[in-house]
């Protein structure tokens, strides 16, 4: 055998793996995870893109301290399971029973409990109507590991937060999904559907977490695009990027004190540089992209690791669930 050609042998992946696929990077001193989470070691990265929207630019390096992250979504059982321990009914904003049935029939009996044979009234009255209509609409089967969706930013916190854990920074989900070779998609540089749930019409839903192994990044994390969006913890800022340059574990910017929402020339479009305003003219950053938008084109940029979207934090969505994050001290 020539050396030439033993050089390209050694050079090819080894007999069914994914060009571009999951690289490890658990090493064996790195400390043991929680259940379900995967370990992202302290370190620099890439954040952002010159070649994406205005608001990924410029691409910059940041410094992120060590931390760990959900492999997968919150699932509905995961949820369902939050609600019925704490206690929560009343308080969760969004309908996210309505893709669950065993949500719907803890809502129910939650509000039979309560008023027994009386009618309920007011917000009380229309939760249970849609608990029950959604009951008969829900497709038939196990829907326990589908991500759960129509979850509003303050749900996810209270979930995180009944979990001993938190909503990870934008950087934090961004450094996860990009892996330690920093690539435009959680499986490498080049867009393969078949990786994700993603491109679809909007009736197709999600599916169960953890469905495109091959998908994974390079830490571990699945389903970091498609599936569904997912709620970080920041505030949306369109240019703060422009000023977080070795940044130490940003956090994003924070709205101006008269409510308005910092522009590309406000100074507090910097990191953490003015008080929150009014959450009706704030935004919340989603990343990930999800099922929908039956264009490949679309799904291709959506699901791009450094891709931003927002929402007001009281918003629900069908396609925009969550995961959490714990700093690994």
């Amino acid at each position: 055998m020539s050396a030439t050609l033993l050089l390209i042998l050694l050079l090819l992946p080894p007999a069914g793996a994914v060009p571009g696929g999951p690289t490890s990077a658990v090493r064996q001193d790195d400390p043991q995870p929680p259940d379900g989470m995967v370990y992202v070691p302290a370190g620099e990265f890439k954040m952002g893109s010159n070649d994406g929207n205005a608001d990924e630019a410029p691409a910059h390096r940041v410094h992120v301290s060590a931390y760990y992250i959900d492999q997968h979504e919150v699932t509905n059982g995961q949820f369902a399971e939050f609600v019925r321990e704490s206690g929560t009914f009343d308080e969760i904003e969004g309908p996210w029973f309505r893709y669950y049935a065993p949500g719907c029939e803890d809502l129910i009996a939650h509000y039979q409990d309560r008023y027994g044979d009386k009618t309920p009234e007011g917000r009380d009255a229309a939760r249970l109507r849609a608990a029950a209509a959604a009951l008969q609409a829900v497709p038939e089967g196990d829907h326990s590991q589908f991500p759960v969706r129509g979850v509003a930013w303050r749900d996810a916190v209270a979930y995180a937060k009944w979990a001993g854990k938190r909503l990870p920074t934008e950087a934090e989900w961004e450094k996860a999904a990009r892996g330690p070779k920093e690539w435009l998609y959680p499986w490498g540089l080049e867009w393969n559907a078949k990786l994700c749930r993603a491109g679809l019409v909007p009736e197709a839903g999600p599916v169960d977490v953890g469905s495109f192994l091959d998908g994974a990044s390079g830490y571990g994390c699945l389903d970091m695009a498609g599936n569904v969006w997912e709620w970080v913890s920041d505030w949306y800022g369109e240019s703060y990027y422009a000023s977080s340059k070795d940044a130490v574990d940003p956090q994003g910017p924070t709205g101006l004190p008269d409510g308005r929402l910092p522009g590309p020339s406000e100074e507090s479009a910097l990191i953490r540089s003015a008080q929150q305003g009014r959450e009706s003219d704030t935004r919340k950053v989603v990343r990930g992209g999800g099922y929908g938008g039956p264009l490949e084109g679309r799904a291709r940029f959506d699901t791009r690791c450094t891709r931003r979207l927002w929402s007001n934090p009281s918003y629900w969505h069908p396609d925009v669930g969550f995961r959490c994050a714990m700093d690994a001290d």
